[in-house]
């Protein structure tokens, strides 16, 4: 374990965009407590993205329109103002994907400078399912959602492409093989950057069919395929809602499987 002054001089990466707040309700923490942290780390920029408001079925779970527009973006702002000389600060949010919404992604985007994909849901027309613990037969379902989410060019990352390994409790097969490449080939096609996501990696680790250890996710054999695909962005994120997360060593755990597998990890992303 490295105690604080090591890691200030040994930090392995330099940025972090996807960070929440407890105005999400179920974070801690406000976005200029984040930022403060990320000077503390060494780091270079920091987008801070809770859960945007989208849905009823996440109310209470989600940040409400009201304290986006009254809390979030001045927080947000004002943090800009303070340290503009001394850390890059982006505002974004993060998204499940609803083809019905589209009035609200462009609304939402004149506000904040990227939005995240991360779809915890199942968009079947206008029903809407809780995607987690789902049921395998609507894999097919929910990757069409990812890539259907990836072409409107709304997103600029897509968070924990493979956590539908974790949804479903599923294993690489020759059908999710050709939906995770459905999703890779959309990311790229849209110039979307693929997230390794750490708290993902917080979540335990399995064993593959061929009786690997992998993480829920990331999912290995997953981004064992992304590795084919030289033209894939990748980005790693925190996904951090506890201030000591935003970065540690699980990170540098996750850092090493990615030099280990020779992803092409990006040091920043690109937002214009």
């Amino acid at each position: 374990m490295q105690n604080g002054v090591e890691r200030l001089a040994n930090i392995l990466i330099k940025t972090n965009y996807h960070t929440h707040c407890s105005m999400c309700n179920h974070a801690e923490g406000l976005p200029s407590d984040y930022i403060q942290k990320a000077m503390e780390l060494g780091m270079e920029e920091i987008g801070i993205s809770c859960h945007g408001p989208l849905l009823p079925i996440w109310e209470g779970d989600r940040m409400s329109y009201q304290t986006f527009l009254n809390k979030y973006l001045p927080d947000i702002k004002n943090a800009k103002e303070k340290y503009h000389d001394k850390i890059k600060i982006y505002s974004g949010l993060e998204l499940e994907y609803v083809y019905f919404e589209k009035y609200l992604y462009e609304a939402l985007l004149e506000k904040v400078d990227y939005l995240i994909l991360g779809q915890h849901i199942i968009c079947d027309g206008y029903k809407i399912y809780d995607g987690r613990g789902m049921d395998p037969q609507y894999l097919e379902l929910y990757c069409q959602n990812v890539v259907d989410g990836l072409d409107t060019g709304y997103f600029k990352i897509l968070a924990h492409p493979d956590i539908f390994f974790y949804f479903a409790k599923c294993q690489m097969d020759e059908n999710i093989e050709k939906l995770s490449r459905k999703i890779i080939e959309a990311a790229i096609k849209n110039n979307v950057y693929l997230e390794l996501n750490v708290n993902g990696a917080r979540r335990g680790k399995i064993l593959n069919k061929n009786g690997e250890t992998t993480w829920q996710y990331p999912y290995l054999d997953f981004w064992r395929l992304v590795s084919q695909y030289k033209d894939a962005k990748v980005v790693i994120n925190a996904d951090c809602h506890y201030l000591n997360y935003l970065y540690d060593d699980v990170t540098e755990e996750v850092i090493a499987f990615a030099k280990e597998l020779k992803l092409n990890i990006c040091d920043r992303v690109d937002f214009k």
